[in-house]
């Protein structure tokens, strides 16, 4: 990870602000510059399709987040 790289001043930053930070250098970076594999892209338009053919299926974020967690 890249935290041992961060200057000691945006570490010693308030959770709120470098959550802020985050969001604003990742906001900085230009859509058009993030490409997709054709194969990554096709995979993410599949389960699009089968979202919307299927929305009530798989959980929900707070179940995936809960078991994911639960050990931590």
């Amino acid at each position: 990870m890249f935290t041992n790289n961060l200057p000691d001043e945006i570490l010693a930053l308030p959770v709120e602000d470098r959550i802020q930070l985050a969001m604003s250098i990742w906001d900085s970076v230009e859509e058009e510059s993030i490409q997709l594999s054709n194969e990554h892209q096709q995979l993410l338009e599949d389960r699009l399709r089968e979202h919307e053919a299927n929305p009530d299926e798989g959980e929900s974020w707070e179940v995936v987040r809960a078991r994911l967690w639960k050990d931590k």
